[in-house]
């Protein structure tokens, strides 16, 4: 029965089943009408697999958290692997928003999915050179410019320690995020509330360090309102739509230009 239900949640043709029974499982810490969406992918970590189910809700403070590893584990039972269920908001909060609204810079503004450019297992010191390889030598980051970062708590640390003097300025929002979909989303949300209020108004160019396919809406609608966007992703890993684009810049692994030559 549990290779049955995995085998379900491993076929597209099935997959919603899959994902209803789990629903089922996750209203018991959450009403149904709280639940938006939800997303799941195979990780691996310390040499044990296991479904990341990313949830999106209304409200995170509408979870029954003290539950939560009730349910991971009748998950678990139900699949025959192990669960790991992660909430994430479906919208900005209020914090976000107003961090957005204070954003300060002009001529460049750099929107960042960081957990595309930091792969898990390397070491820290790899960690530290690569967002500094991205961030300072790709992006080319100078006093006047705005950085949105978006990703889990480890990678911001790091960002909070080699970029101090900027942190706790106007010119940097950063944003934790935790499970699939959800830094793509608060990115695409940022893009959304700073184009809402004007802000994008600001500078001569728009920067997208991602090489996800969830942007190519995004980075459409952005050309079409006559803004100069720049793609940023590791030639590797981005999706073959955004290889495509003119305004590709294709990186190596370790965050830096790949050469044209």
């Amino acid at each position: 029965m549990k290779k049955e239900i995995y085998r379900t949640l491993k076929n597209p043709a099935t997959k919603h089943v899959a994902l209803k029974a789990i629903k089922q499982e996750l209203e018991k810490i959450t009403n149904s009408s709280n639940i938006i969406n939800l997303l799941t992918d195979n990780k691996v970590k310390h040499d044990t697999q296991y479904i990341r189910t990313t949830v999106f809700v209304e409200n995170k403070k509408l979870v029954n958290f003290k539950n939560l590893d009730r349910v991971q584990n009748k998950l678990q039972k139900m699949f025959g692997i192990k669960f790991k269920v992660i909430f994430c908001d479906a919208n900005l909060s209020v914090k976000e928003e107003l961090r957005l609204c204070g954003l300060e810079g002009s001529s460049t503004v750099s929107f960042i999915d960081l957990e595309n450019f930091v792969t898990p297992m390397i070491s820290n010191e790899h960690k530290v050179q690569n967002i500094k390889n991205l961030i300072n030598k790709s992006l080319v980051f100078l006093q006047n410019h705005s950085l949105i970062i978006c990703a889990n708590g480890e990678l911001l640390n790091i960002v909070k320690q080699e970029f101090a003097n900027f942190v706790d300025s106007s010119h940097i929002v950063l944003i934790q995020t935790g499970g699939k979909d959800c830094s793509d989303l608060r990115l695409v949300q940022s893009i959304q509330k700073l184009f809402q209020i004007r802000k994008l108004d600001n500078y001569q160019q728009i920067n997208l360090a991602s090489g996800d396919g969830f942007f190519i809406g995004i980075i459409e609608f952005l050309k079409n309102k006559g803004f100069n966007v720049k793609i940023y992703g590791q030639k590797k890993t981005t999706h073959h739509q955004i290889h495509s684009q003119t305004n590709y810049i294709p990186l190596d692994n370790q965050n830096l230009v790949v050469s044209s030559l």
